[in-house]
């Protein structure tokens, strides 16, 4: 049966192409929707450039026919701006002039004129709330979302003999009679014990071993064997795209950042290291900055110079350091870096429209990242230029993403198999006794 769906506006500033992902059903933009994309359309964020590409391909569709009266879409289905949002009354209690109330009050009409389901969708979860309590049809926006694969089937298992494990010490290596995905992470059992860290040759018929002993990166040697897996993926620069996934201290910045450090300025693969994480602030935005471009981008860059602290700063003399100034020991470590330009911090809004070659480049915080923003991201990468996602699917931060439609999410799902791609899923805290205890019990 023929369905008429109902777009709010935080569908079409998430997906612009919404209103033709609808099949043969008849699809309904309210005129407050318009009215809300007019205003959002002057900004000069990803959210205004949604704003301007909707108007756009309504634009094209009026040019078809008009729009009040609906215009047939390629598919089969009908595409429709309705106006009246004025003949049904909302408790009491509501502001009929209210955005939401009057998308709302547009379904509720349609409901009792129309005798197909009449089907709200919205990202605003409040808003989903709010239609149910009046007695409106309303679901998410299920097209941008991805199937997640749980921690249990991304891990692989590989039975091994005493001669394999001799094998694996010795040469680094050991073939086997099956094909593994390229660059699948696998644990090595002996006598149903998981202990070796093993990944997946690109042809999928070997399987190397990732942690060959006394070898650090940049000092950091790992600690379990998720972030052995990690390094060894890092430090291979047959591999342009890596994705680290897990949660907060579980090692995803440093080690990115200790791969790129020793893969840059001691073995020269790479010109640059850059940094950058979305602006996405936890909790209440700390306003308008005083200063310069580096001064306005600290606070947010502040986890990626933690990090660059632990790894930069002097091993020497630690009290000596203290009193002589430390922090400024760190600082001037860091300007040298830049100045030589082997280290560059960044935030995404700088980011489009440029070409980058020959960097290794760091996308922390890359679960705040939509579909379009993290495409943009990785077709930005030039020839040797190599790229790590980092992010924590439980700590998202974006009003209208969630752990099934976020960037991270679709590279996941859509880049798992392809010889250039490959992601590790680090469960082990390691920032601290008392952070990793925390996060259990709390």
């Amino acid at each position: 049966m023929q369905k008429v769906y109902v777009l709010d506006s935080s569908v079409l500033l998430h997906d612009p192409d919404a209103m033709f992902q609808f099949e043969d059903n008849e699809v309904i933009v309210p005129y407050a929707v318009l009215e809300e994309l007019e205003n959002t359309k002057r900004f000069m964020d990803s959210v205004g450039q949604a704003a301007r590409r909707a108007i756009r391909h309504l634009d094209q569709l009026r040019e078809q026919g008009q729009l009040a009266q609906g215009v047939t879409l390629s598919h089969g289905g009908k595409l429709r701006i309705e106006l009246n949002h004025t003949g049904h009354v909302l408790p009491l209690l509501s502001d009929p002039s209210l955005t939401d109330n009057r998308i709302i009050s547009v379904c509720l009409n349609l409901t009792s004129e129309d005798a197909r389901p009449v089907i709200l969708v919205t990202k605003d979860i409040a808003m989903r709330v709010k239609a149910d309590a009046l007695g409106v049809m309303t679901q998410d926006y299920y097209n941008d979302k991805v199937v997640l694969v749980s921690l249990t089937d991304e891990v692989v298992y590989q039975e091994m003999s005493d001669d394999q494990v001799n094998q694996v010490y010795q040469e680094g290596y050991i073939e086997v009679d099956r094909t593994f995905p390229p660059n699948t992470c696998v644990k090595g059992s002996v006598r149903e014990h998981p202990v070796i860290p093993l990944v997946a040759s690109p042809d999928g018929h070997k399987l190397l071993f990732s942690q060959v002993h006394n070898q650090v990166t940049w000092g950091i040697f790992p600690k379990n064997i998720e972030q052995s897996w990690a390094l060894h993926l890092l430090n291979n620069p047959e591999i342009k795209l890596v994705n680290l996934m897990g949660p907060a201290g579980t090692g995803k910045t440093l080690l990115a950042l200790a791969s790129g450090l020793e893969q840059t300025i001691h073995a020269g693969l790479y010109a640059t290291v850059l940094c950058a994480r979305p602006i996405v602030p936890f909790g209440k935005d700390i306003g308008y900055l005083p200063g310069e471009k580096e001064h306005k981008v600290r606070p947010y860059m502040q986890p990626v110079y933690d990090n660059l602290e632990l790894l930069l700063r002097p091993k020497r003399d630690k009290e000596k350091e203290r009193d002589n100034g430390g922090e400024a020991i760190f600082d001037s470590v860091i300007d040298l870096l830049k100045k030589k330009r082997q280290l560059d911090i960044e935030v995404l809004t700088y980011i489009r429209g440029r070409s980058i070659p020959n960097q290794f480049i760091i996308i922390d915080e890359a679960q705040n990242l939509s579909v379009h923003e993290i495409k943009t991201i990785i077709t930005r990468a030039g020839e040797g230029t190599k790229i790590v996602l980092c992010g924590d699917q439980d700590q998202i931060d974006h009003p209208y993403l969630d752990k099934q439609s976020n960037g991270l999410a679709h590279v996941s799902s859509r880049l798992r198999g392809e010889p250039f791609y490959a992601q590790v899923w680090l469960v082990q805290g390691e920032r601290s006794e008392l952070a990793s205890r925390s996060a259990d019990l709390l």
